[in-house]
């Protein structure tokens, strides 16, 4: 299993000197950068031997995605932008977390808000293809969103997005938060890519723990084998992420 790190891309020279296989960082920051900040930043991605494989936060809090300040124009924009930029950094897969950007407003119906939300999500997903990126779905804690909130409800939201571009990723900090049962990872099968991080403080896993250890095992259930990224809160980066690789890479 590969084993990256979710963190600004200023600290590229970290993950590579800690050895990790990768960096994930937040495609809207990449968005937001002027394009000298991007040119900076792409030499020196180039120039490391860590690529930013996997990407998250696809969207910032500011472009609404349901609803009456929808704008599909706007988020078509957004997207081709987004898109290039992290593809020409490294990233083959996308997580769709952005809670925020996803909510179904409360001025609507809850059916409609789901309605919308398969056909944006479909739309990522085409536009994803474009750059050879596949978009993994986020089922986030209910704290963070009002929908999509279990493997369960991502599954499902795949299956009516039917499209090769759209997968779905397991989050055990999110699974944990809402008491959500590992099996359900046996349960859906297939999964694009994973987050990890503890339920107290979202610490990183700097030492083995029963959760961690159960969710390795589920994984392992269904024979994945794929990436896994640190997804975490800490107050001394550089010490905490060198015990959590050392911790991940004995599970894995």
């Amino acid at each position: 299993m590969k084993i990256g790190l979710c963190t600004e891309i200023d600290n590229l020279a970290l993950t590579e000197k800690l050895g990790f296989d990768y960096i994930e960082c937040a495609v809207s920051a990449i968005a937001a950068m002027t394009d000298e900040e991007y040119e900076k930043t792409l030499s020196k991605v180039k120039s490391s031997s860590v690529k930013m494989e996997r990407a998250n936060v696809l969207f910032p809090a500011a472009i609404k995605l349901i609803g009456k300040d929808a704008d599909q124009k706007n988020i078509d924009e957004y997207l081709d932008k987004a898109f290039d930029r992290v593809s020409a950094l490294g990233a083959k897969v996308v997580v769709f977390g952005s809670g925020k950007s996803r909510y179904i407003p409360e001025d609507i119906h809850f059916a409609q808000g789901y309605r919308e939300l398969v056909l944006v999500t479909k739309r990522i997903g085409e536009i994803a293809g474009k750059y050879g990126i596949t978009v993994a779905i986020e089922p986030l804690n209910r704290s963070e969103s009002n929908c999509i909130n279990s493997l369960k409800e991502g599954a499902m939201l795949q299956a009516d997005v039917n499209s090769p571009n759209v997968g779905l990723l397991a989050d055990l900090y999110h699974m944990l938060m809402d008491n959500e049962s590992l099996d359900n990872i046996t349960l859906v099968k297939t999964l694009k890519h994973t987050h990890v991080a503890l339920l107290e403080g979202r610490g990183f896993p700097v030492k083995a723990s029963i959760d961690t250890a159960a969710f390795f095992i589920a994984l392992k259930k269904i024979g994945y084998n794929d990436t896994m990224s640190i997804e975490g809160r800490t107050e001394n980066l550089e010490a905490d992420a060198t015990l959590a690789l050392e911790v991940l890479r004995s599970l894995s």
